[in-house]
Formats: structure tokens, C-alpha cells, sequence
């Protein structure tokens, strides 16, 4: 997944989570309100409720009240023994000072008002008709009609008030209609109790319920989803219906601050998540910016936390390791990523048993401990680590192959320097030690056996003139032989010298060559003539198998490394034969050395032709030469365009050959004599 694709899903999932927490506070919010609301309303109406019970009780016990005062006035005034005007005087004061809410009592024998109390203000109404008044006949018809009483209202009195009428039908014995009673209540002494936050209104109802006749209050009360408390009193049903002033509230006045809250809280975690979103964009950049720079190492780079779990790494170590895709994943402990190594072949434990191994590696690795490893497949690794403050581990592979193939090579060139001053040494002491040794004979001649016999001889009293010459001649011979093993010698250390030389002028590309016509046939069979003897001494023989082909090449440079192939042939072979041949091969000709000798083991075949080597230590000690043979031969062949190609077997000898392209120039009437013609050869 490209950077910025992550980033910008990051983010919008912030964003989407900034976006859910809007709708869930607004949810919420929703659900909080909408309950808190309800909660405000079903308390609001209980409370209503409850006052409207409380106003209800009130209006029942004045109602009951009143009853009773009208009972007992009417059983007073229905008795057999008319009360006397001072008497129902007396009884109505009483009355009206026992409940101040009533404001007159009229009583009314025969439907016509006969007396009034007070009667301050109230006198026009004596001797009033009820059937003349056709706004209160109705009421009084009714408690006539249903013996029961009546209660009516609201009527205007002569002051200007309110005021409400019951009307109190009376029997006497034998059901015979007497009159009414009529008691006239105030207005807000009837409802003295009201709450004024609530809106108040009382109506009479049916027994079915239905609204009969409005007492008091608007009648839209009933109609506003009003609290209902139904009454009983004076023989008939009411209600008495209340709202809160002004209506239902809809909305608890708390539910501000609720909203306030939840949108503050809202707020509150859009911006958390806002700026949580913002650290997470920046880490997100910071530890992609981190991943990059690590990816952009050529080293490999791992990073373990406190439980050695991995957390990081790049793609050089997958490469390194060769893992498998998906297998370097965060969580991997150390321990299963050594395993997958040694389970794939790509780790090396060398002798070591691989959970010993393992169990060492991780003790390492826990002890931050640099070491290196090598590859199977030859690579090595240097492994540096180290302990961050926080516990974690943080792990670097670098491929150091080149220096640790340059510090084996130094090493390998090192110990072939010290073989090679070992073998210089041993090789150059030899002829040395020959040359003193001869020439130390030679200085004393006179402690020559020869020189003895002759001196002995010249000191006898006759000499024989043959006898002293031959005498003289033994003592030249044994000269002369000392002095052959003297040029032997040296011709032996100039061999070594001259190819020391050529090493040098080859290490330093100042080996050149001169090409010519050469006939390699000829070439060929004098090397080999010369080299005869040398066979001949080991008792192997020596086969020159030679035909005339002429190719271009350094006549010297050509004969040297024949010598050093026929020379090593003959080093090598103990019995059986040498063949060498010469022969055109299509537009080429091949040159070939094929010995019956002890032959070359096939790990060796690649380095037989390294400077200063031979197949062991033991061989340069056991055949003598420097080592240079081979490489100078295989140096020369290739600086003549062509490729010495060696095929042995251990045991059955070796075949050395290469090939040459053939020319059709002429040879020089007088070939330049060759500049150095090495009698050993050397491998």
C-alpha cells in the first residue's frame, strides 16, 4: 500500500470516527432530551394532578358542608311549628358566621323568597318569584324535579361579584314540596385554595360522563389535554379539569443545559479525536519516513521489542535470509526467525548441533553481542546489536563478502608468501649449497684425490710420462665434473631467477611477447630431445609425436612453456611414458603433454595454476620448484590468444594441451635466439 493512500485512509477513519461521535452524542442527546422531557411532563402532570386532587377534595368537603347547613336549616324550617321570623333571622346569622364563603341564604316556602339573610342589601329580593326569574327557573325546576340539590352558577350579584347557588329542595312529611333554600356561595370563597400556576375549570357531567353544565373556569380548559379528577357531590357527578397556566411545556427548561452538556461533550471528543487524528498523521508520517529510510539501507535492520517480538524490518533482510513473503512479519520472535534459517539451509551452524547453536545465538542476541555468520551460500554477515534505553533491540546486518573474501585472500596470500620464502629458501639452498661445496673442492685441489695420486706420483724417483698424463687427466676430469655440477647448479638458479622475473614482469603487465613464424613441430621435438635424458634417468619414456605446422608465436615465450609442461611431466612420472604432440587440429594446431604420472585430484584442477602452488606442501618439498611453472606457462598461452586446458585423473596421469592458429608465413632464415630456455620446469 502506497504511503499516501495509507495516510489518507488514516485520516479519513479519524474523520469517520470524528463523524460518529457527532451522531452518536446527537443520538444520545436525542434519547437523554427526549427522556428527560417526558420525565419533566409526567411530572408536571402528577403534580397538576395532585393539586387538581387537592382542589377537588377542597370543592367536595364546602359542597358536603353546605349540604349539611341546608339539611339542617330545612329540617328547622319544614317542621310542624313554624319558626318565627327572629328565630330564622337568628339561625341564618349563625350560619353565615360558621362559613364565611357563603354570602346570602334566602329561604323560599312555595317557590316565592320569604326571607333573606343578611338582609342588608338583600331586601328586593324578598317576595321574589323563582318561577318569574327565567335565568335561574331552570336550576330551580330541576332540584324540584330530581329532589335533589341543585348547584348553579356563576351569577352576578348586585356588588359586581361571582357567585354560585345551591339550590336545596324541601319536603315535608308525606313528600309534600315546601320551598327551596337557596345558600349563595362567593366565587373565591367557593375556590379559595386554587394554585395560580395552574388554569382551573369545573364542570357538571353525566353519569355517562358526558359535560352537562359549566360551572366555572374556560371551558377550553377540557378541551387542552387537561388533568381530570371526577367529584361526587350533591347527588351528581363533576369534574374539575387543570392545566398549568399557559399550557403544557413540551420542553423541561433543563433540557437546555442538557443539550449545552452533550454538545460541550460533543465538542469535547471531536476535538480528542481531531487532535488525536492530527499526532496520528504526524506518527504515521514520522514512522513512514522511519520505514523508508530503513528500506533505503543497503544493511539489513531489525528491531525487537522487550519480549524479542519483531516490529520493523526491511527488505534487505528477507533478502539476506531468503524469507519467504509474509513470514517477516511484526510479532515473529527471534527464536522462530533463527529457526526458519536453519530449517531452510540458509544459516550455517558449522559442528555445532542447531539448538545448541540456536540456543547460543539467542543468548547473544539477548546480550547484544556483535559476531558474524556466514551463509550457505557463501555469503557473510556481520551482526551488529544493541539495546535501546527503552529494552528494545535493534539488529543491523551488513554484507561484508568482499572483505572477508579480501581478508581470506590476505590471509591464503600471507601463507602463500611464507610457503613460497619457505620453498625459495629450501630451492635456492640446494644449488647453493652444491656450488660451495664444488667450489670449495675446487679452491682446495690439492685435497683432490686425483691431485693427491699425481703429486704422489710426480714425487716417486722415475716417472712414467703416460702414467703422470693420464694421472693429470683424472685430476682435469674430476675438475671439470665439479665445475659441471657448479654450472648445473647455477643453471638451475637461474632458471628460478629468470622466472621470478617474468612473475614480476607479469604482476607488473610489463611481460610482453614478440610473435613469428615459428615451426612447432621442430620446436616440440628439440625440447623434447633435450629433455630425453632426463626420462630416461626415472626409466620413463619419452615420445615426441610431432608433424611440421607453423603458428605465430614468441619463439622463446613458446619454448618456456613447453619446457615447464614437458619438465613437470617428467617431475610427476615414475613409470610408464610422456607423449608429446603436435598436430594441425582444422585451422588450428594442437600442442599436448600426456604423462602416465600420478595425476591431479579434481578439487585441485583449479588450482594448480595459482602462483607459488602445488597440490600440497609436501609435493615442493618432495619435486622442488618455486610454483610459477604452471601460472607463467598458462600466462604465456593465454597473452598467444589461447586457453591451457589440464585433464587428469588421480592415479592414471594428466594431459596438458592448447591450441594455436596456424600460419602460412615464412620462418625467418635466422630465428632469434630465445631469452631465457629454463632446463626445469616448474609447477
Amino acid at each position: 500500500m502506497k504511503p499516501t493512500h495509507a495516510r489518507r485512509l488514516l485520516s479519513h477513519a479519524y474523520l469517520a470516527l470524528a463523524a460518529g461521535i457527532v451522531v452518536l452524542c446527537a443520538c444520545a442527546g436525542y434519547v437523554v432530551v427526549t427522556q428527560q422531557n417526558a420525565r419533566f411532563a409526567a411530572d408536571e402532570r402528577a403534580a397538576v394532578a395532585e393539586d387538581a386532587n387537592h382542589v377537588a377534595n377542597a370543592l367536595r368537603d364546602k359542597m358536603f358542608a353546605m349540604e349539611m347547613v341546608a339539611e339542617r336549616l330545612a329540617a328547622r324550617v319544614s317542621g310542624a311549628a313554624p319558626l318565627s321570623d327572629a328565630e330564622l333571622s337568628d339561625l341564618t346569622d349563625r350560619l353565615l358566621q360558621e362559613h364565611p364563603e357563603v354570602i346570602m341564604v334566602a329561604v323560599a316556602p312555595g317557590m316565592q323568597v320569604r326571607h333573606v339573610a343578611p338582609p342588608e342589601g338583600n331586601q328586593p329580593l324578598v317576595g321574589v318569584r323563582y318561577w318569574q326569574l327565567p335565568n335561574e327557573f331552570p336550576g330551580v325546576a330541576r332540584s324540584f324535579r330530581d329532589r335533589t340539590p341543585v348547584f348553579t352558577g356563576p351569577v352576578q350579584l348586585l356588588d359586581e361579584r361571582s357567585a354560585y347557588i345551591m339550590r336545596y329542595p324541601v319536603f315535608e312529611t308525606g313528600s309534600r314540596f315546601w320551598g327551596l333554600i337557596s345558600i349563595v356561595i362567593s366565587e373565591d370563597g367557593l375556590f379559595s385554595d386554587l394554585s395560580p400556576e395552574r388554569t382551573y375549570a369545573l364542570r357538571e357531567v353525566s353519569p355517562a360522563g358526558a359535560p352537562r353544565y359549566h360551572l366555572y373556569g374556560d371551558p377550553a380548559v377540557f378541551e387542552g389535554n387537561p388533568v381530570l379528577q371526577e367529584v361526587s357531590m350533591l347527588a351528581g357527578n363533576w369534574q374539575v379539569g387543570s392545566v398549568p397556566r399557559g399550557g403544557w411545556s413540551l420542553v423541561d427548561p433543563a433540557s437546555t443545559r442538557i443539550v449545552a452538556v452533550i454538545a460541550a461533550i460533543t465538542v469535547l471528543l471531536v476535538a480528542a479525536v481531531l487532535m488525536i487524528r492530527r499526532f496520528a498523521l504526524r506518527s504515521h508520517e514520522s514512522f513512514s519516513v522511519l520505514s523508508h529510510a530503513v528500506e533505503a539501507l543497503d544493511e539489513g535492520f531489525l528491531l525487537f521489542d522487550k519480549n524479542d517480538r519483531l516490529m520493523l524490518a526491511n527488505s534487505s533482510v528477507a533478502d539476506f535470509y531468503n524469507v519467504p513473503p509474509g513470514q517477516l512479519e511484526p510479532g515473529l520472535t527471534f527464536e522462530r526467525f533463527l529457526r526458519g534459517g536453519v530449517e531452510r539451509g540458509i544459516l550455517r551452524t558449522g559442528d555445532t548441533m542447531a539448538e545448541t547453536w540456536i540456543r547460543d545465538r539467542v543468548a547473544a542476541h539477548r546480550a547484544a553481542e556483535n559476531t558474524v555468520e556466514q551463509l550457505a551460500d557463501g555469503r557473510w554477515l556481520t551482526v551488529s546489536e544493541a539495546k535501546t534505553p527503552e529494552g528494545y533491540t535493534v539488529g543491523v546486518r551488513s554484507d561484508v563478502s568482499a572483505q572477508k573474501t579480501a581478508e581470506l585472500a590476505a590471509e591464503a596470500a600471507n601463507r602463500q608468501k611464507n610457503e613460497f620464502l619457505a620453498c625459495a629458501t629450501h630451492e635456492l639452498r640446494t644449488p647453493l649449497t652444491v656450488i660451495a661445496g664444488h667450489a670449495a673442492f675446487i679452491m682446495k685441489n690439492n685435497a683432490l684425490p686425483a691431485a693427491k695420486k699425481l703429486r704422489t706420483y710426480l714425487d716417486a724417483p722415475e716417472i712414467d710420462t703416460d702414467e703422470a698424463l693420464r694421472l693429470a687427466g683424472d685430476l682435469s676430469d674430476s675438475i671439470a665434473t665439479h665445475g659441471e655440477r657448479i654450472s648445473g647448479a647455477t643453471a638451475d638458479m637461474l632458471t628460478m631467477v629468470n622466472n621470478l622475473l617474468d612473475w614480476a614482469r607479469a604482476e607488473g603487465n610489463e611481460l610482453t611477447i614478440h610473435p613469428e613464424p615459428v615451426s612447432a613441430g621442430d620446436l616440440a621435438t628439440q625440447i623434447a630431445e633435450e629433455l630425453k635424458h632426463k626420462a630416461n634417468a626415472k626409466g620413463v619414456s619419452l615420445m615426441c609425436m610431432c608433424t611440421p605446422a607453423r603458428v605465430m608465436a614468441d619463439p622463446a615465450r613458446l619454448k618456456q612453456v613447453l619446457y615447464n609442461l614437458i619438465g613437470n611431466a617428467i617431475k610427476f612420472t615414475d613409470r610408464g611414458s610422456i607423449t608429446v604432440t603436435v598436430r594441425g587440429k582444422g585451422p588450428n594446431v594442437l600442442f599436448a603433454v600426456e604423462d602416465t604420472g600420478c595425476g591431479i585430484a579434481r578439487e585441485n584442477l583449479d588450482v594448480i595454476f595459482e602462483r607459488f602452488h602445488q597440490v600440497d606442501a609436501s609435493d615442493t618439498r618432495a619435486f622442488g620448484g618455486l610454483g610459477l611453472g604452471l601460472t607463467m606457462a598458462k600466462q604465456i598461452v593465454e597473452m598467444h590468444g589461447a586457453q591451457l586446458v589440464v585433464k587428469s585423473v588421480l592415479g592414471e596421469g594428466s594431459r596438458f594441451q592448447f591450441e594455436m592458429p596456424k600460419t602460412s608465413a615464412p620462418i625467418p632464415a635466422a630465428p632469434a635466439a630465445p631469452r631465457a630456455t629454463p632446463e626445469l620446469a616448474e609447477s
